[in-house]
């Protein structure tokens, strides 16, 4: 009787192709899902050292911490230890990617500056125009470095120039159109249910309004 191919019991030889496939599967699955990372050369070592020196001293100029930060993320200096430039940061300086994208914005920002235009003091001072294109700032900065003159650049000088100011003072104008409107409101509405004697209503209309109230002078 001619035997029939039944797939539960394979050959040998079919076992056997079987068994190097699935082995050969397993290899590339493992290749996969191995992260392959070039090891730092000791150039690389020593920008890595050197930059690290610069942020930890914290010698009070962030553009210099920013640009090293930047370095270090730019050519992936961190490779080695850590998976990642989020983690990298927590773990090596204490704070999260977000304040170390925010130190690397501003260092981008203040290269594009000319040499005889004054600096920013600090951050805070660069922040504002984070959510801007960097040469609003080549642009703008020296305008507000003429503003202030011999005193400080305050954070208001900055707002004022971006109209962040002005924009925040029409919103606040807005809202308290709206407020003043919605009193009114209420006061016609629990005026109406108190002339219907609807003492239910009238009390409904009376909570809100002293909800409203009470908002506004907080």
């Amino acid at each position: 009787m001619k035997q029939t191919d039944n797939p539960k019991n394979p050959s040998k030889a079919e076992a056997k192709e079987q068994a190097g496939e699935a082995a050969a599967q397993a290899g590339e699955a493992k290749a996969a899902s191995l992260e392959v990372v070039k090891p730092l050369t000791a150039q690389e070592k020593q920008q890595l050292a050197r930059l690290e020196k610069v942020i930890d001293a914290k010698l009070g100029d962030f553009f210099d911490v920013g640009n090293a930060i930047m370095e270090i993320k730019t050519k992936e200096l961190y490779r080695e230890t850590h998976k990642n430039f989020n983690i990298y940061c927590q773990e090596r300086f204490g704070f999260g990617r977000s304040y170390a994208n925010k130190l690397v914005g501003s260092a981008e920002r203040i290269k594009l500056l000319p040499e005889n235009v004054a600096r920013p003091a600090n951050e805070f001072q660069v922040r504002p125009f984070l959510k801007l294109e960097p040469e609003e700032f080549r642009d703008k900065w020296p305008e507000i470095v003429k503003t202030a003159g011999e005193g400080k650049v305050t954070s208001k000088i900055v707002k004022d120039s971006l109209g962040l100011g002005r924009k925040k003072r029409k919103r606040r104008k807005a809202q308290g159109s709206d407020q003043k409107r919605e009193v009114n409101e209420l006061l016609v509405s629990l005026r109406a249910a108190l002339e219907k004697k609807e003492v239910e209503d009238a009390l409904k209309h009376l909570a809100k309004l002293e909800k409203l109230l009470k908002g506004r002078t907080n």
